[in-house]
């Protein structure tokens, strides 16, 4: 019993010293993400709201961002942005990030330029996100847009399903599937069994159909009876004739 007692205080001190940890490093990381924030606004540059395609700052001025940074950051349109020298070189700092509203709609051309046809509205999108997802003309496309702000021009793309494919499963109906087959299998194992026995139960009665009916010896007997016994022939007159000569 005391053994026990002390095998159970060790589990919860190793349990504590675990909690500790988790708490540790999460907190560590919370802050880093922080702490690359606080560092970014406190970079020198030029503050700005991505407009879906450019930063537009404080003074009304344009700065063009590059599409394939947009695109693989999936950018909103209200995202605040900073633009940064870092050594000879001008580079975006993500500084804020506007609610999503996402939706679906289908993929098309207006005017010879990229586009996504949804409930809300037909929203432009760059040509970037389109060639890095492969996209076509009646492919179905998942968008993101400022929640707070519907009426944008520009959606940002997440996702495009090819036309004619079927969106990817989930996990929770791919394993719905697996349990109905292993309900199935079962149910077509124990069918299997029934028609096997049915099977067999009719063959003996098959094989004595096809075997000839063995008459009993006693109808052998009684047909061998009733058969009329030929008497044997007399001799003929002239025979005796012949014999007394």
């Amino acid at each position: 019993m005391a053994q026990n007692v002390d095998l159970i205080r060790q589990a919860l001190s190793a349990a504590e010293s675990s909690i500790k940890l988790a708490r540790q490093l999460l907190s560590e990381t919370e802050g880093d993400g922080f702490k690359t924030k606080q560092k970014a606004k406190e970079l020198p540059g030029v503050v700005g709201v991505f407009d879906g395609e450019k930063m537009v700052d404080e003074k009304g001025e344009t700065h063009p961002v590059p599409e394939n940074y947009a695109s693989k950051s999936i950018l909103v349109a209200g995202d605040t942005l900073k633009l940064v020298e870092q050594g000879r070189e001008k580079r975006f700092k993500q500084l804020e990030h506007v609610k999503r509203h996402k939706t679906s709609g289908i993929l098309a051309k207006k005017d010879g330029k990229w586009v996504a046809v949804t409930s809300e509205g037909s929203y432009k999108l760059l040509p970037a996100s389109i060639e890095h997802f492969g996209g076509d003309t009646g492919d179905e496309v998942l968008v993101q847009l400022p929640a707070n702000n519907l009426q944008t021009t520009w959606a940002a793309v997440e996702k495009i399903t090819k036309k004619g494919e079927s969106q990817p499963k989930s996990k929770t109906d791919t394993a719905k599937e697996e349990s109905k087959r292993s309900e199935e299998k079962p149910k077509a194992s124990v069918k299997g069994k029934k028609e096997e026995k049915q099977t067999q139960k009719e063959k003996p009665k098959e094989e004595k159909a096809q075997q000839p009916k063995e008459e009993p010896a006693a109808s052998t007997q009684a047909r061998s009876q009733s058969q009329p016994v030929e008497k044997p022939k007399e001799a003929s007159s002239e025979a005796t004739e012949e014999e007394l000569s």
